[in-house]
């Protein structure tokens, strides 16, 4: 039988103790990464003193912005987790590949949705159109009431409403 004495060793503490203090500089690491990260974006695409090396429009600013935000966030966060469950020896190998494979998986299966997403991405950047615009996509024509990463909304000149996705228009 092992005893609370056995536990609390000072090998035992001195090793929990550097886990913690490692633990809380990942995490911390990572908290200093994302605001940096956040500082940067928000400096790249919104100035406060008024003059911009590159001009965006505030729509447009935002969707990049916000975009560029959750890309970093979500990628940090991952980075975060293995090198926790590294602390732990979990190995995470295993785990890297398998998101490698979801990854794959989900970007098979979801050809037209990433296909939507990227095009709508490169439309809003390239500033092609823009919401008032009157523009022909395909056999649909009318003028842009919506748009975003995924889908475009035209309104005909009966006013119909139709919902386009992004990669379909050319």
């Amino acid at each position: 039988m092992f005893g609370v004495g056995d536990i609390l060793t000072t090998a035992f503490l001195f090793e929990a103790g550097k886990k913690i203090i490692k633990l809380g500089v990942i995490i911390i690491g990572a908290e200093l990464a994302l605001h940096f990260s956040r500082l940067l974006i928000d400096r790249f695409f919104f100035s406060t003193t008024g003059t911009r090396t590159f001009y965006f429009e505030e729509k447009r600013a935002n969707t990049l912005s916000g975009l560029l935000k959750n890309i970093i966030r979500y990628a940090l966060y991952f980075m975060v987790l293995v090198m926790i469950l590294q602390e732990f020896s979990i190995d995470t190998t295993s785990i890297v590949a398998g998101a490698g494979v979801i990854g794959l998986a989900l970007g098979v299966g979801a050809q037209s949705l990433i296909k939507d997403i990227i095009t709508g991405f490169f439309i809003i950047f390239e500033d092609q159109y823009a919401v008032g615009d009157y523009i022909v996509a395909g056999d649909m024509a009318g003028t842009v009431e919506d748009m975003g990463l995924r889908i475009t909304k035209l309104r005909d000149s009966n006013g119909v409403l139709h919902i386009i996705p992004n990669g379909a228009i050319s």
